[in-house]
Order: structure tokens, then C-alpha cells, then sequence
């Protein structure tokens, strides 16, 4: 009951006292909204779409509420997080609109507007205003709206003053000093509804809720996120060059995401590189690979820590090495009393799909048709190797050739694998050419994930780019000069046919 109360008291005093905006904040009103209300119409949306989600009365309780990360939205208290609106207000029409027609990257939130018409949102933005138990809307409806203006071009300068405010402010208190959502006060961090809540990954541009576009971080910068812990800077930065440098910076720290269904393997002369953060590694085409919650089996895990995996590949004469890298806000690695350990495990069929009519195992583990070998890295620095037809048929295996060698940093880590190319006896080798299925597993500590409880990823391939052949080079030459040849024969042979002109 004190916590209703103490939310209550939080809202009414936002609604009371709004947050001042600074004076560099330029404003204009807020346009009409273009579709009467529907009420009969707008419920029925509601109940088709939405209910699931957040639940009848809007208090973001739905069925499949407990089942998704971040939860679902409470619409009673009129707090929402995408706004173009200053502190402590309630987001224009037009804001709500915008959020259900795109959707929120990294959360269920999916894009409506490849589903539904513009009438139907519109009739869903005037449904949703109808939960707000305080009235906000219906007293203090958003009058004006906060004009962004145009992007001032980016420049090394300008990313490094943002860097420089990113540090004078303590961005990184929370949010790492890389960004990757790591900073000392990261933990425990809860939003205005008591749930669990970390700092955004700003490396994580994908994620960004409200866009990754600079206008979006810098419209971010100067509300804040109601209802989360992140704070509007219109007052600590009043000046908007300022906020544009830390936009600025934190769109440096970000990079698009790149997917693919093959790992290519680039070969290597000499020897591959040993150590995670060898500059080699940076030479290596890099592979995003998504990764969702294992649902298939008991314990099934709705709500993973991990959304993606990269990975990059060298081979020589001798060996394969794999390098997978992700981003945690947390190190375990044992030394936290009862957390289980963070791991990170790469799948492979035990035998190679080719011979078996290009048939995979089952993705999650094997089947009892078909095996797969598991490689599997601790954050204790263990190596372990296992076979299983199952999950419920799992045994471990010598190493073998296989080593691995791993490191955090900055809220990363960085795990190389290394085996010989063509294995051992039990090993499943590698050969130029050959598309090898490839699959990863990860699971974080602090999040409680052990055993089935991971994230995991779809079949994918891993590509060893055979060496190119000599002759790729030399048969074009000769091709060429044989070509000529024929011309100047030719030529020569027209000339001496000609009939002579008197």
C-alpha cells in the first residue's frame, strides 16, 4: 500500500511542480490530433492487441507480462519514457502515436504500423489515455512540445567535447566507460514501478528506445526517461551545443549491427593470434549473431540477458581459433557467493551434415539421431568439451586439441577458442570449402541463467575461405594473351586476302 501511496505522491508532485525548461530549450505548440476518439472502437483494438501484454485495466499486468524484458508499459500513472515533452510532463498525442507505429527496439513493443491502419493507432492513442487514474492527461494535456532543430554536423572536435562532458557528469557512473552499461552504480538499479532496470548499452544502437538517430539522443538528453532513472540534462546543460557534443559521442560509441548467416573464416599465414585483444583480430570480418531465450524445454527462460553474440575466424595449416565477444554488466566468474558463473558454450554436429543428406541436429542440444559437440568457456577461465544427444543425454569428453582463452574488460568479454584443423580422434574436423553448422549458447550469472535457463542462437555456418588457387591469376594472363594472338592472326591473315587497288 505505501508504495501505491509514495508513486501517487511522485506523480502529483510532477503534475504540481513540472520540471523548469531551461531557456535554450525552444518550444512550439503542439499540433491537433487528426482522428476523433472511437471509444467502442479504440477498446476493441485493445483487446485484440494490446490486453496480453498490458492487461485490462492498463496497469501493464497482462499474462505475458512476467514473460518479457523490459515489462510491459503501466499506463494508470500517465509516466512514459518516449516523449518530446519536458520533464515531469505527459507526452503529446502525436508521441503516442509515434511509439506504437514504430515500435520500442529491444523490448516486445513491436512496430504496429505494419499491422495496423493510421486510424487504428490513432483509435489506440486515445484508448490508452483513457487508463490514466490521475487525470493528468485530462488537466494537464501537453500544450507545447520541445523543437529539436537541425543536427549540427559531426566532427572530431564535437565527439570529443561530448566525451569530455560524458566524463564531468559521470555518464559513466552507470552507463561504463566504454558505455556497455557497466559503470559502478549499474547494479540494483530499479525504475518508479520497483523492478529491476540497467543502464542502456550504448554500443547497442539497435536498442536505442526512442531511435539511434542523433535528434533521438539528443531529444533523449533534454527530457529524460520518466519513470527510469535516467534524468533530463535540460537543466545541468542548458546550452544545447552541449547537448548535441554528448549526442555526439554517445552515437561514436555505437555501431550498426551486422548479421549473416556464415562466419567466414579468413586464412591466416603464420600464427593466429592468441591473445583476445590482438589488433589482428580487428582486421577480421565480424558476424552479429541474434540470440533468444530457450522456451523449447523445462525450465524454459522468456526474459535472457543476452541479445547477441559476435564472433570472428582465422584458420592456417594447423589450427581453427574462433572469436566470440559479448557485452555483460557483470563479471562472474565465481567470486560472487552464491551467482552462478557466466558462460559462453559454441555447438557443432558431431558428424559432418554432409554425409546425412544435409541433415542438422536438433538446434537445442542434439537429438538422439543425431550428436552435437559442445565447447564451453566459464568465467572462471574452465575449458570443458561435452557430446550430447539431448538434453537429457549429456556426458563430458577429454578436451582433446581444443584450448580456449578468454578475458573482461569494460564490461566485455572475449573468449577465443582455438582447435586443430582436422581434429583429433572423436573431433569433428574442418576443411576449406565446407559450410560447418554453428550454433552458441550463453548464459549470465548475476541473471541467475544456468543449464537450460540461456540464450541461444539458431543454426548458423562457419565458412573456411579455401586459399586461392595460383592459377586464378595465371589463367586470365594467358587467357588474354591468347586472345590477342588470335586478333593479331586474324588481322594479318584479312590484310594478306585483300585484293590489291590499282
Amino acid at each position: 500500500m505505501s508504495t501505491v501511496i509514495e508513486r501517487l505522491l511522485m506523480v502529483a508532485t510532477l503534475v504540481a511542480f513540472p520540471v523548469a525548461v531551461a531557456a535554450e530549450v525552444s518550444m512550439e505548440p503542439v499540433p491537433p490530433t487528426p482522428v476523433a476518439a472511437k471509444p467502442e472502437a479504440g477498446q476493441k483494438l485493445y483487446r485484440t492487441h494490446c490486453i496480453q501484454c498490458h492487461g485490462p485495466s492498463g496497469a501493464g499486468d497482462g499474462p505475458a507480462a512476467d514473460r518479457v524484458y523490459p515489462r510491459p508499459r503501466d499506463f494508470t500513472l500517465a509516466l512514459f519514457k518516449i516523449r518530446s515533452t519536458p520533464s515531469g510532463q505527459v507526452p503529446t498525442d502525436h508521441d503516442l502515436f509515434r511509439v506504437i507505429s514504430e515500435g520500442l527496439p529491444g523490448t516486445t513493443m513491436p512496430a504496429w504500423k505494419k499491422v495496423l491502419s493510421e486510424e487504428e493507432r490513432w483509435q489506440l492513442v486515445h484508448h490508452i489515455k483513457t487508463f490514466d487514474t490521475m487525470g493528468v492527461f485530462a488537466d494537464e494535456p501537453a500544450k507545447e512540445r520541445i523543437v529539436i532543430g537541425q543536427p549540427p554536423q559531426v566532427t572530431a572536435e564535437l565527439v570529443e567535447k561530448g566525451r569530455g562532458i560524458y566524463e564531468a557528469k559521470k555518464c559513466w557512473q552507470c552507463h561504463g566507460r566504454m558505455g556497455r552499461g557497466d559503470g559502478p552504480s549499474a547494479e540494483g538499479m530499479k525504475d518508479d514501478w520497483g523492478h529491476p532496470i540497467r543502464p542502456v548499452n550504448l554500443t547497442k544502437s539497435w536498442r536505442f528506445r526512442g531511435g539511434d538517430r542523433l535528434e533521438d539522443i539528443f531529444r533523449t538528453f533534454t527530457t529524460g526517461l520518466t519513470g527510469t532513472p535516467m534524468p533530463s540534462f535540460a537543466d545541468t546543460l542548458p546550452e544545447a551545443a552541449d547537448r548535441w557534443a554528448l549526442a555526439a559521442f554517445v552515437k561514436s560509441l555505437s555501431r550498426p549491427q551486422r548479421t549473416s548467416q556464415v562466419l567466414r573464416a579468413q586464412r591466416h599465414v603464420g600464427e593466429i593470434p592468441d591473445q583476445p585483444d590482438d589488433p589482428l583480430w580487428e582486421q577480421v570480418e565480424f558476424v552479429d549473431f541474434p540470440l533468444a531465450g530457450q522456451i523449447i524445454l523445462e525450465p524454459r527462460w522468456f526474459t535472457p540477458a543476452h541479445d547477441v553474440i559476435t564472433a570472428r575466424a582465422f584458420y592456417n595449416d594447423r589450427e581453427t581459433a574462433l572469436l566470440v565477444e559479448w557485452d555483460d554488466g557483470s563479471h562472474d566468474d565465481g567470486g560472487n557467493g552464491p551467482s552462478p558463473l557466466d558462460r559462453v558454450t559454441v555447438q557443432f554436429p558431431l558428424e559432418d551434415p554432409a554425409a546425412l543428406d544435409g541433415e542438422k541436429p536438433y538446434f537445442v542440444l542434439g537429438d538422439p539421431k543425431h550428436g552435437v559437440e559442445l565447447w564451453e568457456w566459464s568465467g572462471d577461465g574452465r575449458l570443458e568439451r561435452r557430446h550430447a544427444h539431448g538434453a537429457e543425454r549429456m556426458e563430458p569428453v577429454a578436451v582433446g586439441s581444443l584450448r580456449a582463452q578468454g578475458r573482461y574488460r569494460d564490461g566485455q568479454y572475449r573468449v577465443i577458442f582455438r582447435r586443430s584443423l582436422t581434429g583429433e580422434k572423436g573431433e569433428a574436423g574442418f576443411a576449406p570449402g565446407r559450410f560447418t553448422p554453428m550454433a552458441f549458447h550463453l548464459r549470465d550469472g548475476r541473471h541467475g541463467e544456468e543449464g537450460l535457463k540461456m540464450a541461444l542462437s539458431a543454426w548458423s555456418d562457419l565458412l573456411l575461405i579455401p586459399e586461392t588457387p595460383w592459377t586464378v591469376h595465371i589463367v586470365p594472363v594467358l587467357l588474354a594473351l591468347l586472345t590477342l594472338a588470335g586478333e593479331l592472326w586474324l588481322v594479318r591473315r584479312m590484310r594478306r586476302s585483300a585484293p590489291l587497288s590499282v
